[in-house]
């Protein structure tokens, strides 16, 4: 469970890349190592991440952090609710 977990949020942080215009759809996917349907879903979470950012006043870095950060906490619940904790 924990590698599947793992390369999901692999997929998700590939995907906000893909989305900003880095890398292309295929290449994420390659990188997360997902099936088909799993990647569908990490793509379509890394959506709404890169939405969140892309188009921000400011530092975007700070944003992207901030979203990312709120997705894989939401990950990281199954493990104690933080994994730097």
């Amino acid at each position: 469970m924990a590698k599947e977990k793992i390369q999901k949020m692999s997929g998700i942080f590939a995907s906000v890349f893909a989305h900003a215009g880095h890398i292309s759809k295929d290449e994420a996917k390659e990188i997360s190592g997902l099936d088909d349907h799993a990647f569908d879903e990490a793509y379509s979470e890394a959506s709404s991440i890169a939405d969140k950012f892309v188009d921000a006043e400011g530092q975007k870095m700070d944003k992207f952090i901030e979203h990312f950060g709120a997705k894989m906490e939401e990950y990281m619940k199954g493990y104690g609710g933080h994994l730097l904790k």
